[in-house]
């Protein structure tokens, strides 16, 4: 997946402006693909250039027109098929703290018990913000994804808040469970 992907998901559901884009992912995906300002409007810009998003219309701002961008037919396709077609690599996530667990063998077992002590901290604040997020900020994702309430794309957002919650809770079950295993040793 890319940034580019998330947005034509986010466009998908009704078009948006790069500052309504950036709201939504702060409100939805953030937990599990952070983007900021810049980036959104330079996947944007990749978007046009490829023909799968358009902009054919200038919304009337408060101070300046806004760029509201659309998906077009062809990425439509692009997002249905990327959407359709799983593989291997949807699964495979480079994630520091995994890198960092695979060499943490060569601290010394205090060393090795406080990195073990505030990965848990860290992981365990993460998961609460992500159920925060998710109970107050629930209607707001719908609100500005223009989504009616019933709608299958607002239960399948909610899938991905179970998968944040549920990795967090199992991370921080591994962690006390390797913790012990070095404390019996």
């Amino acid at each position: 997946m890319s940034l580019e992907t998330g947005i034509l998901g986010y466009l998908k559901m009704r078009s948006m402006s790069g500052y309504d884009l950036k709201k939504i992912f702060n409100y939805s995906a953030n937990f599990f693909w952070p983007a900021d300002q810049a980036q959104i409007y330079k996947a944007l810009a990749k978007l046009v250039k490829e023909g799968l998003v358009e902009l054919p219309k200038q919304a009337q701002g408060k101070t300046v027109d806004r760029k509201v961008y659309t998906i077009t037919e062809k990425g439509g396709k692009a997002l249905h098929d990327w959407i359709a077609n799983p593989n291997e690599s949807d699964f495979i996530s480079r994630l520091p703290f995994i890198m960092q667990l695979f060499y943490s063998g060569s601290l010394s077992k205090e060393e090795q018990l406080a990195f073990l002590d505030e990965q848990l901290r860290i992981n365990n604040e993460f998961v609460q913000r992500i159920k925060e997020n998710y109970s107050e900020n629930g209607d707001v994702f719908a609100e500005i994804a223009g989504l009616p309430e019933g709608d299958r794309r607002l239960e399948s957002a909610t899938y991905a808040c179970r998968w944040g919650i549920l990795r967090g809770e199992t991370y921080a079950k591994l962690l006390e469970e390797i913790k012990e295993d070095i404390l019996s040793k």
